[in-house]
């Protein structure tokens, strides 16, 4: 059972780190090449909050995504696999918004993953209620993103190529 518990717990701190380590170097690039240069939202918060605000909702999603895969009355393999995809769309948003300054691909891309992250929500909820709540912060943060980079392709264009 202890083995059972502590591969799951690494599974889901590995796909978290992936996904965030990823997300920092894409993310690096942006701010390296053209961040500063663009034109940023009126409630753009200052560049100190994204770190120490990813960092809690990364916490939460190796949490939350522990306690689903440790609910032994329903299979965990969809609700893997959703949430795989899910890391992966946030990847793929950073490197389409930060490592390509492709902003309004970007903006399609996040509306993808607040879809993805509605149907996890909904998974996680059937699967361990506590843990579909982990994740509200993180859906919340989404939508502000998305605001966020709707305001960067207003102001800005389409990509800053």
């Amino acid at each position: 059972m202890f083995a059972k518990s502590y591969f799951n717990f690494i599974f889901s701190l590995v796909t978290v780190l992936i996904t965030a380590g990823l997300c920092s170097y894409f993310n690096n690039i942006g701010m390296d090449n053209f961040y500063s240069d663009i034109k940023l939202a009126a409630l753009n918060p200052p560049n100190y909050v994204f770190p120490i605000m990813w960092t809690i909702l990364y916490v939460l999603l190796v949490i939350a995504f522990d306690l689903v895969l440790e609910n032994k009355e329903k299979s965990a393999s969809a609700v893997a696999g959703s949430f795989i995809f899910n890391m992966f769309l946030q990847v793929l948003w950073c490197y389409v918004f930060f490592g390509k300054g492709y902003f309004l691909i970007g903006f399609w891309v996040i509306l993808a993953l607040i879809l993805s992250t509605a149907f996890l929500l909904y998974q996680f909820y059937q699967r361990h209620k506590g843990a579909a709540y982990m994740i509200v912060p993180y859906f919340l943060w989404l939508l502000f993103a998305a605001y966020l980079n709707w305001a960067v392709y207003d102001l800005n264009g389409a990509s800053v190529l």
